[in-house]
């Protein structure tokens, strides 16, 4: 058991003594569920890639594939690279907020809530970055369509008491579910497709300034076989069906889910956590049932430091996140004389890409272009700041596709991504 929770990077030995805490505490809810269901014989959609489930492609996305498609992605990062510090009216301010929030029920807080103190005190993290836990028990994808259901207004709430307001939040992470689903296969997941399409709309209704929505679906619910009704299997496999769909559903230009007519924000996998119990996924994820607690469903303390990693390390290295998580965010604000800032447009480019920067007075700067690897594949330019904003433009030597601006000057370096479209 030791030398499987050391394998998985993410968990940490304090949540091994807080799972021998909860095991004997007086009156402390057990792990497990129906412990003897270890494997429910169902294949991951990431390991499915372009074989089928009951006629349904795998993958994350269309054609089988993990891989967000060029353009949806290139997408993404134009909208991560405008993301902007806003004051609580949802003003552009330089002393303001880039706020992360989550939305769905139980297992989302139990997982996001171990999140925010992780991301907050991340040392790369973007000092205007604010995260918060928006999720609460019981508010499944049925009742929270209704955007009169109290949910939203525990939402607004949640903000100010962290001294935030719904104009602030310009992401969402969104992981929600069925209570009790009922139907067989596919009418329960296009019924929780059809929620998830409703939701994403109230949410850029709700949240004025909304940008990115990364969604995730359920864990694995095996154990919770004869135990509880909550979400069983297969449901809570299917229910990445649910998600895949919609983002293919706005992927295919639908208007209803349109970012560029703000009908929607801009869609995206975040992390997948499905695994078939002790069958291991391609990269080793397995969900014993000590994961669990007693009704099978829900994460116990190990699982959800699990789970809060694998937001971790989304959210501080995917291309449409590095930008806004790690990053100084200041696109959308305006170049100060005798700082030091980057602005890059456009972006994504067919042709020219411009940068734009400011450099503090005497103090010498570099400007490189890395590859997504971080290969150096042009440095563009040298020279001493004046105080005023200096622009470079670059034709482009290494093809379509994503790459790193990097600027330095004294002992200051901005980087930020850029996406490079039809170069030759």
């Amino acid at each position: 058991m030791l030398r499987r929770i050391l394998a998985r990077s993410g968990v940490v030995f304090a949540a091994i003594a807080t799972l021998a805490t909860l095991a004997l505490a007086p009156g402390s809810a057990r792990a497990g569920g129906n412990c003897s269901v270890t494997s429910v014989g169902l294949t991951p959609i990431t390991d499915l890639g372009a074989g089928f489930y009951l006629g349904h492609q795998g993958g994350l996305y269309p054609g089988g594939s993990n891989v967000r498609p060029v353009l949806h992605n290139a997408n993404g990062l134009s909208i991560a690279n405008a993301i902007a510090p806003l004051d609580t009216l949802g003003a552009p301010d330089p002393a303001g907020r880039v706020v992360l929030i989550s939305i769905g029920m139980s297992n989302t807080t139990d997982e996001f809530s171990h999140f925010v103190p992780k991301a907050m005190g991340y040392s790369p993290r973007n000092p205007r970055l604010l995260v918060i836990d928006c999720a609460q028990g019981g508010q499944s994808a049925e009742k929270i369509v209704d955007p009169a259901w109290p949910y939203w207004d525990f939402v607004s709430a949640r903000l100010r008491q962290a001294h935030s307001s719904p104009a602030q939040v310009q992401v969402v992470w969104l992981k929600e579910a069925v209570a009790g689903p009922r139907g067989g296969w596919p009418a329960a997941t296009d019924t929780l497709r059809e929620y998830l399409g409703t939701i994403v709309q109230l949410l850029e209704q709700k949240l004025p300034n909304l940008k990115l929505c990364y969604l995730s679906s359920r864990i694995y619910a095996g154990y919770a076989t004869g135990v509880s009704a909550l979400n069983p299997e297969p449901y809570a496999y299917e229910s990445g069906f649910a998600v895949k769909d919609l983002i293919e559903v706005q992927i295919n230009g639908v208007d209803s889910l349109s970012w560029q007519q703000r009908r929607a924000p801009w869609l995206a996998w975040g992390p997948y956590l499905w695994a078939d119990g002790l069958d291991a996924r391609a990269d080793g994820l397995t969900w014993p049932c000590a994961d669990f607690l007693n009704d099978g469903t829900h994460p116990s303390q190990i699982a959800r430091e699990l789970v809060s990693d694998s937001l971790m390390r989304f959210f501080s290295t995917d291309e449409t996140t590095v930008p806004w998580f790690l990053g100084s965010s200041t696109a959308g604000v305006g170049l100060r004389a005798g700082t030091l800032e980057l602005a890059i447009a456009p972006n994504p480019a067919e042709s020219e890409t411009e940068f734009r920067f400011g450099a503090p007075a005497g103090v010498g700067w570099r400007l490189e272009v890395l590859d997504a690897a971080g290969r150096r594949v042009s440095e563009i330019w040298r020279g001493f700041g004046n105080g005023t904003p200096v622009s470079v433009r670059w034709a482009g030597t290494g093809g379509a596709g994503v790459y790193w601006a990097r600027l330095s000057a004294g002992t200051r370096v901005v980087s930020k991504a850029f996406v490079a479209l039809g170069r030759r």
